[in-house]
């Protein structure tokens, strides 16, 4: 105790008024920092605010230099140190993604044509969603806007017909090549059926959601697509759109979803 009494009188400059107040100071921000970091490791945000984030630091290390906040500024150091390495590991898939935007055309063709055309693939879904939730028959359906979803509509069975309630209930029948995947539909078109979608790395998702709510979830992390959900367990159905899942929803309730995010020419 005598050696940290000792470090804390020669910090404070003798307990001067001034070196009290340094020393609160640092400690405070050493508090912000640490809860700062735990949720970010607990919750993984989205690259627009990790930017903020980033920035709220650097100006924590302009103040801490400033006022030379000795505890802060090491802390900083490591931290940003390690930064690069752990943004690479925690948003590799982000990375990715900004990678392909970059190459690749990241422009879907989800905008419909007309109304009418809208309206029918909407009427497919709910009769489809309708039929699936009452016998309990798993499924994921995702629905391309603007973001393309390309990389996954290539690595998955190659469909290209027209939706139809019929052919989307038996893509998803137990036994199939294609029961366990997700259908991709642009447009009135599916055009493929048995992808795997990216599954979210978020520690708040609830356990009792399988793999088919974690791949929706984590899917509309990384794009804007939506995707309808019936549980296999359950019969449940949920939506999952811009990183958020909404659990237990209604038919109608997905219809006013669909008719609010699905735009027209």
């Amino acid at each position: 105790m005598n050696g940290v009494f000792e470090i804390i009188k020669e910090y404070t400059n003798k307990f001067s008024r001034w070196g009290i107040v340094r020393l609160t100071i640092d400690v405070l921000c050493l508090v912000a920092i640490i809860i700062i970091l735990f949720r970010l490791l607990q919750r993984r945000v989205k690259m627009g605010r990790v930017f903020l984030v980033v920035v709220g630091f650097l100006l924590v290390y302009l103040i801490a230099f400033t006022f030379q906040l000795k505890i802060v500024l090491s802390i900083l150091q490591i931290i940003l140190f390690w930064s690069v390495g752990i943004l690479i590991i925690v948003y590799d898939q982000d990375i990715k993604k900004g990678l392909e935007n970059i190459f690749h055309s990241s422009k879907g063709s989800g905008t419909f044509t007309d109304e009418q055309e809208k309206q029918n693939l909407i009427k497919v879904i709910e009769g489809a969603v309708e039929y699936l939730s009452e016998r309990k028959i798993g499924a994921l359906i995702t629905i391309e806007r603007q973001d393309s979803l390309n990389s996954f509509i290539e690595k998955a069975i190659e469909i290209n017909a027209i939706a139809s309630q019929e052919l989307l209930t038996t893509l998803f029948y137990p036994g199939t090549a294609t029961h366990d995947g997700a259908v991709i539909i642009r447009k009135n078109k599916i055009m493929c059926a048995g992808a795997y979608l990216p599954s979210t790395e978020r520690y708040d998702v609830p356990k009792t959601l399988g793999t088919r709510h974690r791949a929706a979830i984590g899917i509309s992390e990384r794009y804007d697509a939506i995707t309808v959900v019936v549980s296999e367990e359950t019969g449940t159905v949920s939506i999952a759109i811009a990183g958020q899942l909404e659990r237990e929803v209604s038919l109608e309730k997905v219809n006013k979803i669909l008719e609010s995010y699905l735009a027209v020419k």
